[in-house]
């Protein structure tokens, strides 16, 4: 899914640049830019797709305030929304057709995952009966049952229940966990402070048309532990 999404946004700004860069635009120096965008991001082990929207605000020729909202697909049964405000530092004069940029900021990463879903803690079954209280298990997949477990929690009787794909940023902050009396699994939510670092290139197709190729690293944090998502993505903006 990644590939084809990223596939798709190249083949898109391609057809969108090509009748554009045969024109000459207008000098574009220091505005306010609105963007739609699209692309994905990924770790080591997952990746989805991506959508949101920035609005860009430029100090002057070479610094630049962006502030970005997106959603983002993060496999089977989980998914996040990332709120950051970042410095855009030109390279180059806004004035130019072609201006490559270094970005820094931070914000917020929320990560939701439904944990009734087979990639995750999936169906409940023996011998974990409802009130039975358990460890989630990250980086042990599927196992059900008594193992070997880390982290803070101490294992009941029950033991140790996998928490399939769910990193192990989150799995091990799960806690200890009760089996439902309704037979279902919740959703868990997790929201954290993160930093993004990265850069682009600014194409100034048009007088009000600009184009932005982007990737960031997204470094979440919790106390001492780290979860690093890579985003990539294009923007397609409106500059007034």
């Amino acid at each position: 899914m990644f590939r084809t999404t990223m596939a798709t946004i190249a083949v898109a700004a391609l057809l969108l640049a090509t009748p554009a860069v045969a024109q000459t635009p207008e000098t574009a120096g220091p505005g306010r830019t609105i963007a739609f965008l699209g692309g994905g991001a990924a770790t080591t082990s997952t990746a989805g797709p991506l959508a949101g929207a920035t609005v860009v605000y430029d100090l002057n020729e070479r610094l630049s305030l962006e502030g970005q909202g997106a959603w983002l697909g993060r496999g089977s049964g989980a998914d996040a929304f990332t709120l950051t405000g970042s410095v855009l530092v030109n390279l180059l004069p806004l004035g130019r057709r072609v201006v490559p940029y270094a970005a820094a900021g931070g914000g917020m990463y929320r990560a939701s995952f439904d944990l009734g879903h087979t990639h995750l803690l999936g169906a409940i079954a023996a011998p974990f009966g409802p009130g039975s209280e358990f460890c989630p298990s990250p980086g042990t997949g599927y196992m059900r049952g008594p193992g070997y477990g880390y982290g803070d929690c101490t294992a009941p009787g029950a033991g140790f229940w996998g928490v399939g794909e769910m990193p192990a940023f989150y799995g091990r902050r799960l806690g200890m966990m009760m089996v439902p009396s309704g037979g279902a699994w919740d959703t868990r939510s997790f929201t954290d402070p993160a930093m993004s670092f990265g850069g682009g290139v600014r194409l100034n197709l048009a007088s009000h048309l600009e184009v932005r190729p982007d990737a960031r690293a997204i470094v979440v944090i919790d106390g001492s532990d780290n979860h690093t998502v890579g985003v990539f993505g294009v923007n397609l903006g409106y500059r007034f």
